[in-house]
């Protein structure tokens, strides 16, 4: 077989990564899926503090021991067509860069981003605890993805409007990938 296609899906927290590729997986045939969330990954030693994030992202972007990430891409790699990746980083993270084909971001608006974690993260806990990641958005979480979404959608291929119904973002990443 020829060398895969490496398509990655990138975008902020609850943008509707996870949602787009298991949906591009149905109807791409021989793809394979790797998704970042299915990882426990550590900080490495090195992460920067807050403020050096903010004022630089690419501190953060390779902070990650993606190693066990790695090892099932490559155990994929060049034995399926398409390898549909949901990777925050895109062409930013070192280790990932040379192998990328494609890079997809969904630009969702972060108040929308900010409801779907709200509805699939929060259903369980108390208001005190909802009140708290309210503030911890405002305060750190906004501002971390706003600079990652200025630092990572730079690069890509295809900026994917994160309100478009599904059916239409799946066929705008076809189009990109074929």
């Amino acid at each position: 077989m020829d060398k895969s296609q490496v398509i990655i899906i990138s975008g902020v927290t609850a943008s509707g990564k996870t949602t787009l590729i298991n949906e591009l997986h149905k109807e791409i045939p021989l793809s394979t899926i790797i998704s970042f969330d299915d990882y426990s990954l550590d900080k490495l030693d090195t992460t920067p503090q807050l403020g050096d994030i903010l004022d630089n992202p690419e501190l953060y972007v390779n902070q990650h021991d993606i190693s066990l990430l790695m090892a099932d891409f490559f155990a994929s790699y060049n034995k399926v067509p398409i390898i549909l990746i949901d990777f925050p980083f895109s062409y930013q993270h070192d280790m990932f860069r040379p192998y990328i084909n494609k890079v997809v971001y969904i630009k969702t608006p972060l108040d929308i981003t900010f409801a779907r974690q709200l509805v699939r993260d929060y259903q369980e806990r108390t208001s005190e605890e909802i009140i708290q990641w309210s503030k911890d958005y405002l305060n750190f979480a906004r501002p971390i993805f706003k600079a990652h979404e200025r630092f990572i959608s730079s690069t890509a291929d295809l900026l994917l409007d994160g309100e478009l119904p599904l059916d239409q973002q799946i066929f705008k990443v076809k189009q990109l990938i074929y």
